[in-house]
This record gives C-alpha cells, sequence and structure tokens, in this order.
C-alpha cells in the first residue's frame, strides 16, 4: 500500500532550512521529495525540511491542481497520480 502524501497541491508549507513559505505543487513520499508552485518550477526540497503552515480546503486544493494540470509544467503527471484528476474529483469528495 503506497503512503498517504503529507501535503497536497494548494497546501501552504514552511521550507525550514530557507524559512521560505511555498504552495505545495505535490508530496511524495515514495520518494521523499515535494515540489513548490512558482519560481523556479520543477524545483524539489526533502518533505522531511518541511511543515504545515496551512492545509488548503477540498475546493482549493481542487483549483490548484486544476492550475497545474493547465500549467504544462514536466512534473504534471506525478501530482495527478498522488491526487487524482481534478476533473474527476466531485465537489462533494
Amino acid at each position: 500500500m503506497t503512503a498517504r502524501p503529507p501535503f497536497r497541491t494548494g497546501d501552504s508549507i514552511l521550507h525550514k532550512p530557507t524559512g521560505e513559505t511555498w504552495v505545495c505543487a505535490w508530496a511524495d513520499p515514495e520518494t521523499g521529495y515535494l515540489s513548490w508552485l512558482g519560481w523556479p518550477p520543477d524545483g524539489q526540497a526533502l518533505i522531511a525540511d518541511c511543515e504545515l503552515v496551512a492545509a488548503a480546503s477540498d475546493k482549493t486544493h481542487r483549483e490548484w491542481l486544476s492550475e497545474l494540470k493547465r500549467s504544462g509544467r514536466r512534473d504534471v503527471g506525478r501530482a495527478l497520480r498522488l491526487y487524482g484528476d481534478p476533473d474527476a474529483i466531485s465537489e462533494d469528495a
């Protein structure tokens, strides 16, 4: 069984080594890495170096995931694998 991602798209997370707060693009417990939304795109950091600042609501998660899907980032497939296709997620989920 695959571990549940510790963060999800849209969560605000603190990267402890830099003190920066990021919006999470995806967090993959199998690799131990996550990525953020923003610049530079497609960057990665260790999940262990981050902590949750504010969890995204289900609606916000879907909105960010939809935006990520439209972005054309090369790692969008990883986010969709971890969280599912936002177009297939029900509003009631």
